[in-house]
């Protein structure tokens, strides 16, 4: 029998493809620092030194990009 669901990760991962209209190097190139899964769009847990530096960045540039 197989799974009914996926695992959180699994699903983060479908949703930043679908966000991407389903391209991987859209989602490795995803310029939206802001979202809350951002960290997790390889469909792995981020280590400490990329979620840290994922928090500067974002802290220090805070202004919405223009264009959106």
């Amino acid at each position: 029998m197989g799974k009914y669901f996926e695992t959180p990760i699994k699903a983060i991962r479908k949703k930043c493809l679908d966000c991407s209209y389903w391209s991987t190097k859209e989602v490795r190139e995803c310029p939206v620092i802001n979202c809350a899964i951002y960290s997790y769009r390889f469909g792995r847990r981020p280590d400490k030194t990329t979620v840290n530096n994922i928090k500067k960045f974002s802290g220090k540039n805070i202004e919405p990009i223009q264009g959106f």
